[in-house]
């Protein structure tokens, strides 16, 4: 089973799957269903057995995906993920370190810096076509998120750079960013940086964490991608990082805290009776039969909540409601091709979903 490389919003395949299979579906699109949910599966079981149903079933190929399908099946997975290369099935993110061929990965030595000099490792965007870097600095974060230390060397040719290359070179070009989409550059800079961090530019001017936030807060989410969820995502990392410095929340902190609050309550609010967040993300009520979009956008919304909710509120019913709902969508388009941007980011946020409630019940 692969993933196919069709719309990442409306995924009719999907649909028509949910038909022959029986998909639960509404007599009226304005008014949901609430769905009776199996409940004598422990939550916990149901979200693992997704999870390593869905790592084991499906298959990507170097061969015939490009880096857009595999690095977001690294976003689920990490470094369990594998893929099939032409040597065999092997580690992704091993295979993309040790300078494995990608299509769509276009890594190239940038600018020099320190002392003694070393090259920056920049890589080029390619939007739009679902192969290469749809936005500026995302495949850096997802291989921030996998756990690595910034000495870790990556391989491009006849070349070996350190993750710390790679890092600096997105620093540095921030002024290229004229997209203004910090959502992914604020990621490795919290993981790897304090909150306070400050660097200079290829400009000239400094910047700082604390500026990308500021940046953040004034885009409109509505109008951004995937809802706004990424940009929610990179400012919850932020905040949460924050905090566990021992920081002030104070001014664009205390900005984001507030918006980030507001959007749980707008999830909360705008849930559809069977579970599913709405297919408007955050912004207004929304239902629709299609199985894809509701993947795509209850995955998404749930990304958002295991980065920003507290404890307490993960474990609400409201919250458990969409985990299963989620779950049981997954279940339904078993054997279906499904768009892997749409896949992976459900899957990975039922996995922080679950490290975040392991990491609660151990408190």
């Amino acid at each position: 089973m692969r993933c196919s490389t069709s719309s990442i919003v409306l995924i009719p395949a999907c649909l028509l799957a949910g038909l022959l299979v029986g998909c639960p579906l509404a007599t009226d699109p304005e008014q949901p269903v609430a769905l009776e949910l199996d409940q004598t599966e422990s939550l916990e079981s149901l979200v693992s057995r997704t999870l390593e149903r869905n790592l084991r079933g499906r298959s990507l190929s170097t061969e015939t995906q490009g880096a857009w399908q595999i690095f977001h099946g690294l976003l689920a997975y990490g470094s369990d993920f594998v893929v099939q290369t032409r040597d065999g099935t092997q580690g992704a993110l091993d295979y993309l370190l040790d300078g494995g061929m990608i299509n769509g990965f276009e890594a190239n030595p940038g600018d020099s810096y320190g002392d003694p000099p070393r090259r920056g490792m920049r890589v080029e965007m390619d939007p739009s076509t679902k192969v290469g870097q749809g936005h500026r600095d995302q495949w850096l974060a997802i291989v921030s998120q996998c756990g690595l230390p910034l000495e870790t060397e990556v391989r491009v040719d006849e070349r070996t750079f350190q993750l710390r290359d790679w890092l600096w070179q997105a620093e540095y070009d921030l002024p290229r960013n004229l997209e203004l989409e910090f959502s992914w550059t604020l990621i490795p800079l919290t993981i790897y940086h304090d909150t306070d961090y400050r660097w200079i530019a290829r400009d000239g001017m400094e910047y700082s964490v604390e500026d990308l936030v500021d940046s953040e807060l004034r885009q409109s989410l509505p109008a951004s991608v995937c809802g706004g969820t990424h940009r929610l995502i990179g400012l919850a990392m932020s905040l949460k990082k924050r905090r566990a410095e021992g920081r002030s929340v104070t001014g664009v902190w205390k900005q984001a805290e507030e918006l980030i609050n507001e959007s749980i309550d707008l999830a909360r609010r705008n849930q559809n009776p069977d579970g599913s967040f709405s297919v408007a993300y955050l912004h207004r009520p929304g239902w629709t039969r299609d199985l894809g979009e509701t993947l795509g956008t209850t995955g998404h919304v749930l990304e958002f909540l295991a980065f920003a909710a507290s404890d307490q509120t993960l474990s609400e019913p409201w919250v458990e409601r969409s985990v299963r709902r989620l779950c049981q969508v997954l279940e339904q388009c078993e054997g279906t091709d499904l768009e892997c941007g749409v896949l992976y980011h459900a899957l990975h946020g039922l996995s922080e979903y679950r490290q975040r409630i392991a990491a609660a019940e151990k408190i």
